[in-house]
């Protein structure tokens, strides 16, 4: 089923004037999203790859942390948002993941330091 589009435009009576303030045509104003406020986390992913990297999520997450940089200067701040937000969980799962692996190694490291003592207080 087409449709079929047909603008009349109104007019007034010669005689009779617009009222202040009275605007005959539809104005559109478009509005840009602020770039600035869509955020790629480049830097966390650049610590999460330098520092915590664990399982390469850190440097898949400065992966997309570059992604979404490259969309929010093409002015594609849907797949900037997307991307930004993807590298995000990225370097919160590999936050999370280098912190419960180092509490085990520590865990591990103080466990073997009181097992030796106790084993070395009980020889003498």
């Amino acid at each position: 089923m087409l449709f079929k589009l047909s603008h009349t435009p109104t007019t007034l009576p010669h005689e009779q004037k617009e009222p202040r303030g009275y605007c005959s045509g539809a104005t559109v104003i478009e509005i840009e999203q602020d770039p600035t406020l869509v955020k790629d986390h480049i830097l966390w992913s650049i610590f999460s790859f330098h520092y915590l990297n664990c399982c390469c999520l850190g440097f898949i997450a400065l992966w997309y942390s570059i992604k979404s940089r490259d969309q929010k200067h093409a002015k594609n701040l849907t797949l900037a948002r997307e991307f930004g937000l993807t590298a995000k969980r990225l370097n919160i799962v590999t936050t999370v993941l280098t912190i419960i692996t180092y509490v085990v190694v520590i865990a591990i490291y103080a466990a073997t330091i009181i097992t030796m003592i106790s084993h070395f207080n009980q020889r003498n």
